[in-house]
This record gives structure tokens, sequence and C-alpha cells, in this order.
């Protein structure tokens, strides 16, 4: 009898320090998140798969209230990104325009706007350790299902800023990797190191919504059916179009031309993130195919685009093209799901109607 309650006595208390340290481990999270967003920092970040590394160089400042962010490609094509709050601007050598694309992003951005992930994994503390010349408190994240791949995070035991991350798959293998090589935090940054110069081509993005906001997908022609649970879209970027959040107040011709546009819509479960592009094409130029180099996976699908009156002039076939760090299988999955955009908000209606019933 002594030894049942003991062994309940136990059972419970193991419960409760896996609950304290799961707590303690989200706090972590949020700590994360806001250094991201109010520390100043600049440094020279490493990320790579074991056989291909970039070099990049940061720079971060909330200078009057404003979020202010510059990459310098060390590597590779030199490229450059300047961004002022939510407005982004590319500058990309050559003799022609970049492509709308992810190759300019910033590695960290994955993680510098954590939503609700709870649902979606588990996190546990880990021990100390030095990154950078700073001592970090290493972070095990683990997914709670096969649509999306683990990490380990050190973070910065004084600000929480994020010092090196591991990609981790469903073997506990590294996929990728970032880390600081050298880092400053909390340096003092003037404006002018923000200012982008005027050489190469410049390419500005539309502004991106912060998260409590709506994104609209008016206009969209095609969304897809389905997605891994917790993910959310956090920006639709269609080129040649007004802002993204306008679309909704353009008058009917509008939103029909806006549905042939080439769109980039940009999904995030909090910490993974994935890119989907629906272009209309006349014939099609690639092959269909599922590739991954690193972390990186990038799928390609054709979907046929059925004419209408609606339609005009619209090529007959749509090319679906899923980028990201998640699972072959999820992303296919998610490229083969698009559908007409009436149609997904049915499935998405009906998904949430059969949990609801669930739950209930």
């Amino acid at each position: 009898m002594r030894a049942g309650r003991l062994l309940l006595t136990l059972s419970f208390s193991l419960l409760v320090l896996s609950t304290q340290a799961e707590e303690g481990a989200r706090g972590w999270l949020e700590r994360m998140t806001q250094a991201f967003q109010q520390q100043n920092y600049r440094g020279v970040l490493m990320y790579g798969d074991g056989q291909q590394w970039q070099t990049l160089a940061i720079t971060h400042a909330v200078i009057d209230g404003v979020e202010q962010e510059k990459l310098q490609h060390l590597t590779g094509l030199p490229r450059k990104m300047v961004r002022h709050g939510h407005d982004i601007v590319c500058i990309h050598p050559g003799d022609h325009s970049p492509r709308l694309n992810s190759e300019l992003s910033n590695p960290l951005h994955g993680f510098s706007r954590v939503m609700d992930v709870d649902g979606q994994y588990h996190f546990t503390l880990g021990g100390v350790e030095r990154i950078a010349g700073r001592f970090a408190q290493r972070l095990q994240v683990t997914p709670v299902d096969a649509d999306r791949y683990g990490y380990q995070l050190w973070l910065d035991q004084v600000t929480g800023l994020l010092l090196r991350s591991d990609l981790l798959n469903h073997q506990q293998q590294v996929l990728e990797r970032f880390q600081f090589a050298q880092i400053e935090i909390g340096a003092d940054i003037p404006a002018s190191a923000f200012e982008p110069d005027d050489q190469g081509h410049k390419l500005t993005l539309y502004p991106v919504s912060p998260d409590h906001e709506q994104i609209s997908t008016a206009g969209i022609g095609w969304l897809p059916g389905w997605v891994p649970s917790g993910f959310h879209i956090t920006a639709v970027i269609q080129a040649g179009s007004p802002q993204p959040q306008m679309a909704a107040e353009q008058n009917n011709e509008s939103v029909k031309a806006m549905s042939k546009l080439p769109v980039r819509l940009m999904y995030s479960d909090g910490l993974a993130a994935f890119t989907l592009f629906i272009d209309p094409v006349s014939q099609e130029h690639l092959p269909e195919m599922t590739s991954r180099w690193g972390a990186t996976a990038a799928v390609v699908r054709y979907r046929d685009h059925s004419a209408s009156a609606d339609d005009g002039d619209s090529p007959g076939r749509l090319r679906v093209t899923v980028v990201g760090e998640l699972p072959a299988d999820t992303m296919i999955r998610i490229a083969t799901s698009v559908i007409p955009a009436t149609l997904a908000e049915q499935n998405t209606d009906s998904v949430n109607s059969a949990l609801s019933a669930a739950e209930e």
C-alpha cells in the first residue's frame, strides 16, 4: 500500500517537474521572440547543411520604434536586403531584376515571429553551452507529428537572442545549421547603417502584415485545400498588384485581373515555414519534380486551369511550387491540394466543422 502511494507520489512529482520544465522552455521561446524584435545586434552568421555554407553580415536595430534590418551576403552573389518596418528592398547585381523568391530572406526570420506553437511541438530545456563567445541555453523542440521537423536552439542567456539553430529530421540528424560566428548585442547603431546604396537592381516587396492583422486572400483564384495543422498564412504577395492588404478594396475588374497574376503565399506555424508559388503558364517549362538540397525541399506540380467566362485569356495550366524546410511528403500533399479558392474555403469549413464535432 505504501509502495503504491510512493509510486503515485513519484509519478505526480515527475509530471509536475515535466510541466514546469516545459513552461520554462516556453518562457525562453517568448524571450527569443522579444529579442528578435527589440534587441540591437550585428554579427556574422554562417548557415548550411554541412556540404555548402553561406555567410551573412546582419545588422538589426529599433530606431524611433521601427525595426531596421540590413543583410549582406558575403558568399556567392553580392546580394543585399534592407528592411524598414514591414517594407523590404532587395538589391541584386546583374542585368535583370531578381525574381520574387526566398533567396534574399533572412534565415532567422522563421524564429522572429513565433506564434502559438504549443499544439505542434514539445519543449525541453537542455544544458548551457558557449556560442560566439556568449553563454547560451539549449532548447530542444520536438514536433508532435510527422508533418514538420524538430529543432535544437541555443539562446543567449542574457537577452534570449537566438545564437544557433539545428534543424533535425525524424532520425535526429542535422539537416541544416546556422550559427553566429561573431555577434555584438546591445550596440548603438545609427539610422545611416540601414540606407541602401544605388548599386544593382532594387526589388521592393509589398508590406507584410503584423500577426494580429487579417491576411486577405481576396482576388486569389487558387488556394491550397490542405495545409498541416497549426500553419497560418502570414503574407500574400502578388507581382505587379497593389499592396496585399488593399486587395479587398479593389473593384471586381481589378480582382479578376489580380487572380491571373503570379502569386506567392507564405505560411508559418510559428517555427517552420513554407512558401507556395502559383503561376499561370501557357506550357510546362519544367517537369513535375520533387527535389531537396540540405534542409530545403521544392515540389513542382501542374494543375488544369478550367476555362470559364471569368478566365478571359488565362492560360490553361497553373504551375504550383512549394518551397520550404518540411518533409517532402508534406510538401507534395500541399502542392497537390491546390484547388479553386471557393472549393478550398468550403474544404476548410468542412474540416473545421469536423474538428468542432470531434471536440464535442
